[in-house]
């Protein structure tokens, strides 16, 4: 298990502390990152109660349902009715207030989000999961790192660039947790293609990943990879799926792709919300949110078969 644990209104030797403190969390199987408040969803966050600002963050997190540790100079005691502990309290006594936190962060999580977790599930296939006939927008979490799925514009977004390269190699992992996102990303946000970065991910990681159930879905949407020119396998895979291939054999051995490639190719396709169900009738392209996303059957496949991606023996 993965935590976020923010700190507000703290000196540097509380800090420490606390960072000290929530190495020893790594005991009960959960691994946690400290960070400076900066106003996103987390699963703790920690503020000094004599501190004006410290007292800001308390009252925003408990508007945004997040659970809060406060500090105190009163005593040297954890009370698990406040959610309060003293300053100099032992470390042991931070690990018993961060794993209460923790309690009552999960409870909050599943009534606030009822989607899947995939903390036991490799990044892309959670997110695959996650993202199963949801039409709305989510928020993924990992070590800390926030990223938007924007299924209504074709987009992921995150704080900087940085984060949203720590969230492709943290793709292959487990230790993903999900949100319906309640807001739009910042103005500053780093912004990248959905299909770019789910394709990237399905082919670096494809080797890791199950067999993929082609013959359960179709092409609902036609991938966006106008940026990324290096990808013309994921295209060639699409227009054979568009054409009615349902065999990952299949798929493999007209393009010379080695399968748990094309599988890897297939999971994203499928994170990206690519591929539909074969019983359902609708697709994303259909739906007003989604305009951005198109169809298969448009000027993109007739690009695709100007420069050879469509072949006759196909």
């Amino acid at each position: 298990m993965n935590i976020d644990i923010r700190v507000a209104g703290t000196g540097e030797d509380l800090q420490k502390r606390l960072r000290l403190a929530s190495g020893l969390l790594l005991a009960h199987k959960i691994r946690s990152t400290v960070r400076d408040w900066d106003g996103t969803l987390c699963d703790c966050v920690v503020v000094t109660g004599d501190d004006l600002f410290g007292q800001r963050v308390r009252a925003y997190a408990a508007l945004k349902q997040i659970p809060v540790l406060t500090i105190t100079r009163a005593n040297d005691t954890f009370d698990p009715a406040t959610n309060t502990i003293g300053d100099g309290a032992p470390l042991n006594l931070y690990v018993r207030a961060f794993l209460a936190i923790l309690q009552a962060g999960d409870a909050l999580s599943r009534a606030r989000a009822p989607v899947a977790s995939g903390e036991d599930r490799i990044g892309l296939l959670a997110l695959s999961r996650a993202l199963a006939d949801r039409e709305g927008d989510l928020l993924a979490m990992v070590d800390g790192i926030e990223v938007h799925i924007l299924q209504s514009s074709g987009h992921v977004a995150a704080r900087s660039q940085q984060d949203l390269e720590q969230a492709k190699d943290q793709l292959g992992s487990p230790g993903w947790q999900f949100r319906d996102s309640n807001g739009k990303p910042c103005d500053s946000c780093y912004f990248e293609s959905l299909d770019i970065f789910m394709i990237r991910a399905g082919i670096r990681y494809g080797g890791m990943l199950p067999a993929f159930p082609v013959a359960e879905y179709r092409l609902g949407c036609w991938p966006d990879l106008g940026t990324a020119p290096d990808l013309v396998d994921p295209l060639r895979i699409a227009s054979l799926v568009a054409k009615g291939h349902r065999s990952l054999d299949e798929l493999a051995g007209l393009t010379g792709i080695d399968q748990s490639q094309v599988s890897g190719i297939l999971w994203g396709f499928r994170a990206a919300s690519l591929l539909v169900p074969e019983g359902r009738r609708d697709t994303l392209a259909s739906r007003p949110e989604s305009k951005a996303r198109m169809p298969y059957a448009n000027v993109f496949q007739k690009l695709a078969s100007r420069f050879g991606l469509f072949q006759k023996s196909w």
